[in-house]
């Protein structure tokens, strides 16, 4: 990951976001269940590239970029479980946590410049 300008991290950020929520509200009926060997760990490498893409995109303080992207795991959870024939699993969110958390680990290593909302 680079320092990317503004614009332009806010557009892979939303990227990001869009294929996330496409993969994680899709119909996966059809695909054999070898393709992906562990579920949990899928949300987790999603959870943190998002958290990686929005702080670099918006820079908020940790406590936001938790709760917002916790929220949205565990809606993503109850929509599978509402709206999809896939099941809403809590050891999911977990993993998304988790995802968040080893996100927030790596970047207090990153030079702050990475993540300055000055970068126009």
């Amino acid at each position: 990951m680079l320092p990317l300008r503004k614009p332009l991290a806010i557009s892979l950020f939303l990227l990001l976001l869009s294929i996330a929520t496409y993969g994680f509200l899709k119909d996966v009926s059809g695909i054999p269940s070898n393709w992906m060997p562990n579920d949990k760990v899928m949300h987790l490498l999603v959870f943190f590239a998002l958290t990686l893409s929005f702080y670099q995109a918006f820079s908020r303080p940790f406590w936001q970029v938790l709760a917002l992207f916790a929220l949205y795991g565990a809606l993503i959870e109850v929509a599978q479980a509402t709206f999809t024939s896939r099941m809403g699993d809590p050891l999911d969110w977990f993993a998304d946590v988790a995802g968040i958390i080893l996100a927030a680990a790596i970047i207090r290593q990153l030079p702050t410049s990475w993540f300055r909302r000055g970068l126009a």
